[in-house]
């Protein structure tokens, strides 16, 4: 209760007269003997790891995904989007379809420098999750607009098979199927096209991309000639196997009226609307970013670019001309097989029936693909389960359970996930793009290929925002379906972020209904360890203890471990900052809940020195905190530092620390700091105020605890 006046007033007593100190004096205010027991971790200690030859891990021999695999399996879900967005599309917006279309693409070039700035920034797996992860305080934050990534990757896959039942059911049934024998052939097709994909995912990525690619070149062909065919049609004379220039011209009449001149504006928002469907699958490749070569993810963006605004803008051109818009909109569900048919005839709506097929199912890859790469990110992170890190074939194999009981729970009839895929896609587009101002505020020296000037993600973010505006006035109906959706996957994801809380919740209603002591012994074990596989690395530059307090507040606060290592790596021994120890000693007080060792370690700040410290400790690097790196030397880029984890902005060495900081721990002026003058850390380890660490060993030894270490270096 005293003042800060009547605290600067009171006389220093010297440690060796009155054995005590400020350190037993802060630990008796924290409490921490009055913890329950497994509450209280133990006191920190400080270890000292010596000079060795730090050599990186040879990794497993690994293939990197080369342009075109990786533009195949993002970019048959995004080319492959014509196929049901063209009909919807002239359905809405008539004769100004092209200017729905033309948008979208502008959209989608903006969306090019939103992305290539953040992933190359943030080269890791999980998009969006991974950008959020790196410059928000908030894990959970991050995980939560995960769910409508997972929500969107699941929808696709749905959709996409369900629909390519529908495509090849035309093909092989050309005169139709009744209701109840439709609907079985579709729940039958779709179920086994996402068990033949599981099945190649779990082959390995590289079966999974040759796959992908032969499917994506076979589209392009495919695309290509249904092309050429409607404009060759709409351009020749009809000697010449063309449409009649009087039925082009009785088209183009007809279609203005259809279309009309009320509500100009209006159609041409719907059509935007629509067209931004047709971009799905944009966000899919930044989602396996590590599966690709070097230089490779901004060439998918360019290509799924271009390809997305030849194919979507093309066609919405030429079906003015070839077609009657009333009876393509008849056919909207197969737009472009329609159109085979009227510039080419049967031969080519079959063809396209085949490709929609093929194509569509390779969208069912895509979601497999994408899934993987987020879960395997988050389960890092310890955001979802570990299995999901250790077993990739576990995401493959529930994310398959998952879509198969959607569509035997739907019966094929997907509707109403086609409009929730169409949210959760939308918000996830603007949700980057407001990403992209924090990546830029938060961490403005990251080094990246490229800056963008913030009118760009503003006007993405806009053109996004207005198209999620007007799919939800035209659906409102399907919106408690999307938050039921969304609602379940976060209740799952936020049940175990939360599962030590909740088992606390538990043992504590078990103390309440007087449940045996066997069951408190059990889950107390169950949260301890919990703990001991979640502990955490935070590499400290400096002594600035307010820095130190953030990363413990984050650690506090993001993660389930009571045991965090500050870590500071050092060339010379004279570099090593001599106030960290007591800086650490009064945050080791303040947060007597978390044990928080002090780890030297005689070496250059390196992916070495991460790998041999991630194998020394048992800690995985995604696991391990920085604050933001700055260095443009290659090998301390953030994408070359194992996958650590970025918490806090860049900050300048502090040189001179007042007079009053310099003394921060040591009660009286005469103290000697524990590496000031006439100390080293050979002197710290012989007189038993430090340990050393002995690499290749588990640090379980019992140690001595940092207050002692501070005590006997005083005295």
């Amino acid at each position: 209760g005293m003042s800060n006046q009547e605290l600067m007033a009171t006389p220093r007593v010297r440690i060796a007269d009155s054995h005590d100190s400020f350190v037993s004096g802060a630990r008796e205010l924290a409490g921490a003997t009055n913890i329950r027991r497994g509450r209280h971790p133990g006191w920190g200690e400080v270890v000292v790891y010596g000079e060795r030859s730090f050599q990186e891990r040879a990794s497993p021999p690994h293939t990197k995904l080369g342009e075109l695999y990786a533009t195949a399996l993002c970019g048959n879900d995004i080319t492959g989007s014509c196929f049901y967005v063209i009909g919807s599309l002239v359905k809405v917006a008539g004769v100004w379809a092209p200017v729905g279309a033309i948008a979208a693409s502008c959209t989608l070039w903006l969306y090019r420098w939103v992305y290539t700035e953040a992933v190359t920034a943030l080269p890791f797996n999980g998009g969006i999750y991974n950008l959020l992860l790196n410059t928000v305080r908030s894990k959970k934050v991050a995980g939560l607009v995960a769910t409508m990534t997972i929500l969107s990757y699941i929808a696709t896959c749905v959709v996409s098979a369900t629909s390519a039942a529908a495509y090849l059911q035309a093909v092989v049934f050309p005169d139709g199927l009744s209701e109840q024998h439709a609907t079985d052939f579709h729940m039958l097709v779709a179920i086994v096209l996402i068990v033949f994909f599981a099945v190649l995912k779990m082959c390995g990525m590289s079966e999974s991309a040759k796959v992908a690619a032969g499917m994506f070149v076979f589209h392009l062909l495919t695309m290509a000639v249904l092309m050429i065919t409607a404009v060759v049609a709409v351009t020749l004379p009809p000697e010449l196997r063309g449409i009649p220039f009087e039925t082009v011209a009785k088209n183009v009449r007809h279609n203005f009226e259809y279309t009309g001149n009320l509500d100009i504006w209006g159609r041409m928002l719907l059509g935007f609307s629509s067209a931004m469907l047709g971009v799905s699958g944009f966000e899919t490749s930044a989602n396996f970013v590590e599966e690709q070569a070097d230089g490779v993810f901004p060439k998918t963006l360019r290509n799924m670019w271009i390809a997305v605004s030849l194919l979507n803008v093309g066609f919405t051109f030429v079906v003015l001309f070839a077609t009657q818009l009333a009876d393509l909109g008849k056919h909207s569900d197969h737009a472009l097989a329609f159109l085979g048919s009227q510039v080419g005839g049967r031969w080519l709506e079959v063809w396209v029936c085949i490709d929609a097929f093929v194509v569509l199912a390779a969208a069912v890859l895509t979601s497999f693909v994408g899934i993987s790469g987020l879960m395997t990110r988050m389960s890092g992170d310890r955001v979802v389960p570990e299995i999901f890190l250790k077993q990739d074939k576990v995401t493959t194999v529930a994310f398959g359970l998952i879509c198969i009981s959607l569509v035997l729970l739907l019966r094929a009839d997907t509707t109403a996930l086609e409009a929730t895929y169409s949210f959760a896609f939308l918000a996830v587009m603007i949700l980057f793009a407001l990403s992209v101002f924090v990546l830029q505020t938060t961490r403005p020296l990251l080094p990246r290929e490229m800056k963008n000037n913030p009118w760009i993600p503003t006007m993405a973010a806009a053109l996004v925002a207005a198209a999620l505006f007007d799919t939800v006035r035209h659906n409102l109906g399907i919106v408690p379906v999307f938050f039921c959706y969304l609602l379940v996957l976060a209740g799952c994801l936020v049940a175990y972020v939360l599962r030590i809380k909740l088992i606390r919740l538990v043992r504590k209603l078990a103390e309440l209904v007087g449940l045996p002591s066997a069951v408190m012994r059990f889950l107390q074990r169950h949260i301890d360890a919990i703990q001991a596989r979640s502990s955490v690395v935070y590499f400290a530059k400096t002594a600035n203890i307010c820095r130190l307090n953030k990363a413990l507040m984050y650690v506090r606060d993001n993660e389930d471990t009571n045991h965090c290592r500050i870590v500071h790596v050092y060339r010379n021994e004279a570099d090593i900052p001599k106030q960290l120890v007591h800086a650490v000693q009064i945050l080791d007080c303040v947060y007597p809940s978390i044990r928080v060792d002090v780890v030297l370690v005689h070496g250059v700040f390196s992916s070495a020195v991460i790998q041999n410290l991630s194998e020394e400790f048992l800690i995985p690097p995604n696991q391990m905190f920085i604050t933001c790196p700055t260095s443009e030397d290659h090998a301390k880029r953030l994408q070359n530092l194992c996958g650590v984890r970025v918490i806090m902005a860049h900050e300048e060495e502090m040189e001179h620390w007042p007079a009053e900081v310099e003394t921060l721990g040591v009660p009286t002026a005469d103290s000697v700091p524990l590496l000031g003058k006439g100390s080293s850390l050979t002197e710290l380890l012989k007189e038993g105020r430090a340990r050393s660490g002995s690499w290749h060993q588990t640090l379980s030894a019992p140690a001595v605890g940092l207050t002692e270490v501070l005590l006997e270096s005083s005295v």
